[in-house]
């Protein structure tokens, strides 16, 4: 598979953007090394910490493996959770997983706009020695990747892709032997014929003792058991049942909540630990543009922001109609 080093670097663009999406911060990509490498020397440069992401290609059947940094646990954690985590464990790997889906769907896509059908497997954060398990090609194309932007020093990233006309074929006979001999126990026998003894072994006993101890009770399980309920059919009737017609008297000792929103942002997680006294928070709203009032979080009007005797308040400016907001509780949208 002759895989030239200008294919690769059209994907770059997408990459940087993606990870200055991800990380905020402006990323620069350069690719360091490219060439092609035989599968036994394929991982023996690389480190033992580093993280390895595995997946399979379907469309080409072919390896892609991406090699990190262990720098990129405390990346990923600081922005994404808030929290500095700088060793593998369940939070770094739910990260991993997440980070990489994403980068693939941005993958897809670019590759979707030069015709190109990109179809990856679930990716899987592995060790180097299971990853060396998994390797399915003589041949693969290495690339090494220097990214600046994210840290104070250049973080490196690595990429391998296995050549699809070397794929390694698997002998199914072999792999069946394998798995035999995987269930044979320790003197030979295989589980489902330890399984048989043992059962036949406490069959006997029991069959021996049953005239004289009572058998041993078994765990109860708990039984659900479900019947069908069928309510009664209301009358179509405009009162309460009693004859009586309801009014707006049976609400007024109701509250409500009135708030005014002057604007919203989104911020991640990371950012929002960063606020400190003095922190300054840019609103996606314009100056000028009206507020919105809100009566138990449901937008009922626009207005202006005055000041009456030292106290803000809201001029209302326009009410937004009946029909406006059932529309948007029937497209279940508030606001």
């Amino acid at each position: 598979m002759d895989i030239p080093k200008e294919t690769l670097e059209q994907y770059l663009p997408t990459i940087e953007e993606f990870l200055t999406s991800i990380l905020l911060e402006e990323t620069d990509i350069e690719v360091d090394a490219f060439e092609e490498v035989e599968n036994e020397f394929a991982l023996e440069h690389l480190n033992n910490t580093d993280v390895f992401l595995y997946t399979r290609e379907q469309n080409i059947s072919s390896d892609v493996i991406v090699v990190l940094d262990q720098e990129w646990f405390g990346l990923l954690s600081s922005i994404m959770l808030g929290i500095e985590e700088k060793e593998k464990n369940e939070q770094t790997i739910g990260l991993l997983e997440d980070f990489s889906d994403d980068l693939a769907e941005a993958i897809k896509e670019e590759a979707e706009s030069n015709d190109l059908e990109l179809d990856f497997g679930e990716v899987q954060v592995l060790s180097k020695v299971e990853v060396q398990e998994e390797l399915a090609h003589e041949q693969y194309i290495w690339t090494k990747l220097d990214i600046e932007g994210i840290a104070d020093e250049v973080v490196r990233a690595e990429f391998l892709l296995g050549d699809p006309e070397t794929e390694i074929e698997v002998d199914e006979e072999e792999v069946v032997d394998e798995e035999e001999e995987d269930k044979k126990g320790k003197d030979g026998a295989s589980v489902d014929e330890l399984s048989s003894l043992e059962q036949s072994d406490d069959d006997d006993e029991f069959s021996t003792i049953n005239t004289q101890k009572e058998p041993k009770e078994r765990k109860k399980e708990k039984v659900i058991s479900a019947r069908h309920i069928e309510f009664a059919e209301f009358a179509d009737e405009n009162g309460n049942g009693n004859g009586e017609v309801h009014s707006m008297d049976l609400l007024k000792d109701v509250d409500l909540d009135v708030s005014v929103e002057l604007g919203r942002i989104e911020l991640p997680l990371g950012k929002v630990l960063e606020l400190a006294k003095g922190s300054v928070i840019e609103l996606e709203k314009l100056a000028g543009e009206p507020v919105d009032v809100l009566v138990n979080g449901n937008r009922i009007a626009l207005g202006e922001v005055v000041v009456i005797d030292e106290h803000f308040g809201v001029r209302i400016s326009s009410l937004v109609t009946t029909k406006k907001r059932l529309a948007k509780i029937k497209n279940g949208s508030e606001g």
